[in-house]
């Protein structure tokens, strides 16, 4: 399928979601090993539920596909980037990732997530980009601190999964102190 690219990295296309991605999205959400560690996942994303938060009226995101230009995975969606929600008045949003379990190791998320961090600052002006990660999920934790997120605090006990009540993570970057994806990458 041929897709617009909206920012393009050495290995990576990172393009707008397309209804082709929905049956990949709500795949990709809905593995045990992701939804395991983002408690919005925790119900069943449906093919409806994505066109809602995607393309609905009242969405203020900027979600990115990511696709390897080559490789095992060249073509294919490997994960999604965004910033959400874009909140103009304050220049802030909140920064979300996740990739299918089958591409995890690649650095891919690593790369895209430095690149839509850049335009975050870049292009849409913003002064902080925050960040969430559940207890236990020291995968997005160490990328936090790879991209240079302070951590800012832990909420106690403030999402329920798996049983069990778990802390929150809580990471802030401020658009001086970001270097730029050459840095990081």
């Amino acid at each position: 399928m041929s897709r617009p690219t909206f920012i393009e990295t050495d290995r990576l296309k990172l393009t707008p979601p397309e209804e082709d991605d929905i049956d990949f999205l709500r795949e990709g959400v809905n593995h045990p090993d992701v939804r395991e560690h983002i408690g919005v996942f925790r119900e069943p994303y449906t093919e409806q539920r994505y066109r809602d938060e995607l393309w609905g009226v009242d969405t203020d995101s900027s979600t990115l596909i990511a696709v390897p230009k080559s490789g095992d995975y060249a073509g294919d969606p490997v994960g999604s980037v965004q910033l959400y929600p874009v909140n103009d008045a304050d220049g802030s949003a909140n920064f979300g990732v996740w990739f299918h379990p089958d591409a995890w190791g690649n650095g891919y998320a690593t790369e895209a997530s430095a690149h839509v961090i850049d335009y975050g600052f870049r292009e849409l002006r913003l002064h902080r980009i925050s960040a969430s990660v559940m207890a236990g999920n020291d995968a997005s934790r160490r990328l936090c601190e790879r991209l240079g997120f302070v951590h800012e605090g832990t909420t106690r006990e403030a999402q329920f999964a798996d049983g069990d009540y778990r802390d929150t993570e809580r990471y802030g970057l401020l658009e001086n102190e970001w270097e730029g994806p050459d840095a990081i990458l």
